[in-house]
This record gives structure tokens, C-alpha cells and sequence, in this order.
């Protein structure tokens, strides 16, 4: 009887010490993902702030060139003959 009480009480043990090994596990799971997404929203962020200075920087390039002037009307065929 004395067997079965202490080969129950090691198997509970076992078990207990299997769900806490279980569970710290899962929170180191849990921050590892909950790192990850931070690292990824960082470099989003990142590289959203890198796209829009560029796109920035490109649009002050095409607002500091000079508008192309208008060209010059070339006179038509019918214009001179008629005169």
C-alpha cells in the first residue's frame, strides 16, 4: 500500500513538474512572439519613415525644376502661301 501511495505521489510529481516546465515554456513562447512583432513594427516603421523622406526629397526635386516654356508656334503651310 505504502508502494502505490509513494509511486502515485512521484507520478503526480511528474506530472506537476511537467505542466510547470509546460507553462514556463509557453510564456517564453509568448515573449519571443510578442518580441518578434515589436521588432517588425520597429523596421516598418523604419522603413516607412525611410520611403517618405525619398519620396519627399523627390517631389522637392520636381517642384525646384523650372516649368519647361512653351515653344514657339510654327506657322502653317496655308499661313504662307497666303501671304
Amino acid at each position: 500500500m505504502a508502494t502505490q501511495d509513494s509511486t502515485a505521489r512521484g507520478q503526480a510529481e511528474t506530472r506537476a513538474a511537467r505542466a510547470q516546465m509546460q507553462a514556463e515554456m509557453a510564456a517564453q513562447a509568448w515573449a519571443d512572439l510578442a518580441s518578434a512583432e515589436r521588432n517588425r513594427d520597429d523596421n516598418t516603421a523604419r522603413l516607412k519613415a525611410l520611403r517618405l523622406a525619398r519620396e519627399a526629397e523627390a517631389e522637392a526635386v520636381v517642384a525646384a525644376k523650372p516649368a519647361p516654356k512653351p515653344r514657339a508656334k510654327q506657322a502653317t503651310v496655308r499661313a504662307r502661301a497666303a501671304t
